[in-house]
C-alpha cells in the first residue's frame, strides 16, 4: 500500500525485519526518501549507518516493532524532536477504502484474527489479513469499499502507533506480558487498550470478560466508545464448540463483532468448521497408538500454556525456555490433568522450584533430552494420553523464534515415534 502526501518527505527507518522493509517499499512507492538502519549489520545497500543519516533533515523516523524505545537512534529523534512513528502508521497514510478491524490482546490474537479473515471470507466479502501476523500491514491490498481489512496489533506497535483510524477493534485478554519492554504492568495495559483511541465514531469496540484487566478497560471506555461486552446469552452457544481446540470466548467476540456490521451469526457459526486454526497454536501433529501430539509453541507465557491444559487429559507436559517476569506461577490452578511435566531450556530451574510440589516434574537441557524421556514414559500407557508441548517462556534461549522452536518439536517427535 503506498501512503499518500508522502512525496520528498524524508524518513528514517530503524530495523529491517518484516515491517521495516515493507516500510521502506512502501515509502519509496510513495515518493519518499528513505534512510534504513538495523543493529544487526544486514550486508546489503539498504542499510545506512545511522550516524550518516541527514539528522536535520528528517521529517520522522520508523521505529520496528520490539526495538526498545531507549534505543539511541530514538532517544536522539527524541532529542532533535523528530517525530517517532511506526509501520502501521505507514499504512494508515495510504487510507484505504476497506474497513479495517483491529485486533489486539495478551493470547490468542493471531488466531483470531485469522478466524476473523476466514468468517468474513466465509461471508463472501474481500478481506486481508496482517500487521502483526502474516504479511506486514503495508504489504495488504486495499480490497476496496466493499471489503475488510483484519489487523493484528501487539503492544509494541500500538504503543509508538498515533494515525490510524478502525472501523472496529477486539480486545482479547490482557495479562502480564512484555514488562520489561514497556516497564510496568500500567503502561503494558495502556498500550492494549490505545487501540480504543484508534475507533472511529459509533465503532464497534468488543472487549471479553476473560480477565479482571479486561473488566477494568470496559469500565473505562465505554464512556467514550461503542463497547461490546460478551453475556450469558452469547456464551450458551459455548456448547458448540466442547470439541474445538480454538477458544470458545474468542470465538464468540468474532461472531458477535461481525454482526455488527451486517454479518449473520448463524452464518458465522457455519464458518468454523472449516477454519482449520494456525501453526504452533495447539496445533495438533499426529495421534500413534492411543497418544495424541499436541505443537503450541506459540505458548510463550503461563496464562497462554494454561488454555492448553485445561483442554486436554492425560498430559504429558513439555514446558520451559526463557522465562518471563511472572514466571509459570499463574498454570498452577491449571494443572489437574497433568500427569508428568518435563522441563528444558533456561528456566527450567525456575520453572522446577514453582511447579515441583504441585505436580512430577524432571529437568533436561534440551527439548531433544526431554522428548526421549516422554517417549519413555508413554510406552506402556493405557489410557488416551496427549504429548503436549505448551512452553509458558519465550524461545530466545535455544531458537531464533517460536516458529523455529515449534518446527523442531514437531521435527523430532516425528524421529522419536516414527511419525
Amino acid at each position: 500500500m503506498i501512503p499518500k502526501k508522502m512525496v520528498d518527505k524524508k524518513i528514517g527507518i530503524l530495523g529491517l525485519g518484516i515491517s521495516g522493509n515493507s516500510a521502506l517499499k512502501s515509502l519509496e512507492a510513495g515518493g519518499s526518501k528513505v534512510f534504513a538502519f538495523d543493529d544487526n549489520n544486514i550486508s546489503n545497500h539498504i542499510s545506512i549507518n545511522s550516524s550518516k543519516w541527514p539528522w536535520k533533515e528528517l521529517d520522522q523516523i520508523i521505529v520496528s516493532p520490539g526495538i526498545s524505545l531507549k534505543h539511541p537512534v530514538v532517544l536522539k529523534a527524541k532529542k532533535l524532536n523528530i517525530q517517532i512513528n511506526n509501520e502501521i502508521d505507514i499504512f494508515a497514510k495510504s487510507e484505504p477504502k476497506a474497513k479495517v478491524i483491529g485486533v489486539t490482546g495478551t493470547n490468542g490474537k493471531s488466531t483470531t484474527s485469522a478466524l476473523l479473515g476466514h468468517m468474513i471470507r466465509f461471508h463472501g466479502h474481500k478481506v486481508e489479513v496482517g500487521g502483526n501476523i502474516g504479511k506486514a500491514a503495508t504489504s495488504l491490498i486495499d480490497p476496496g469499499v466493499k471489503g475488510y481489512i483484519v489487523l493484528e496489533l501487539s503492544s509494541f506497535q500500538l504503543e509508538t502507533c498515533s494515525q490510524l483510524k478502525l472501523d472496529g477493534a477486539i480486545i482479547l485478554n490482557i495479562t502480564p506480558d512484555h514488562i520489561e519492554w514497556h516497564g510496568s504492568l500500567k503502561n503494558y495495559y495502556n498500550a492494549k487498550i490505545k487501540i480504543s483511541s484508534f475507533l472511529k465514531k459509533n465503532a464497534p469496540l468488543l472487549i471479553s470478560s476473560n480477565d479482571n484487566l479486561c473488566i477494568k478497560a470496559s469500565e473505562e471506555l465505554k464512556k467514550i466508545n461503542n463497547v461490546l461486552r460478551l453475556d450469558k446469552n452469547d456464551k450458551k452457544k459455548n456448547n458448540l464448540f466442547e470439541k474445538s481446540i480454538h477458544h470458545t470466548e474468542n470465538i464468540i467476540g468474532s461472531i458477535k463483532l461481525l454482526s455488527s456490521f451486517g454479518m449473520p451469526e448463524k452464518k458465522s457459526l457455519l464458518s468454523i468448521e472449516s477454519f482449520k486454526g494456525l501453526p504452533h497454536r495447539m496445533e495438533v501433529i499426529s495421534k500413534k497408538d492411543k497418544v495424541m501430539f499436541i505443537n503450541d509453541s506459540k505458548a510463550t507465557n503461563a496464562e497462554a500454556a494454561s488454555k492448553a491444559l485445561v483442554f486436554f487429559e492425560n498430559i504429558f507436559w513439555i514446558a520451559g525456555g526463557l522465562g518471563k517476569y511472572n514466571g509459570i506461577k499463574g498454570v498452577l490452578g491449571h494443572i489437574k490433568n497433568v500427569k508428568k511435566c518435563y522441563l528444558f531450556g533456561e528456566s527450567r530451574y525456575d520453572f522446577f522450584n514453582e511447579l515441583n510440589s504441585k505436580v512430577n516434574c524432571s529437568i533436561f537441557d534440551t527439548m531433544e533430552e526431554a522428548l526421549k524421556a516422554v517417549f519413555r514414559d508413554t510406552q506402556n500407557t493405557k489410557k488416551e494420553s496427549t504429548v503436549l508441548f505448551s512452553p509458558g517462556a519465550s524461545s530466545f534461549d535455544q531458537f531464533k523464534n517460536f516458529e523455529d522452536r515449534g518446527n523442531k518439536f514437531k521435527e523430532l517427535t516425528c524421529q522419536i515415534w516414527g511419525i
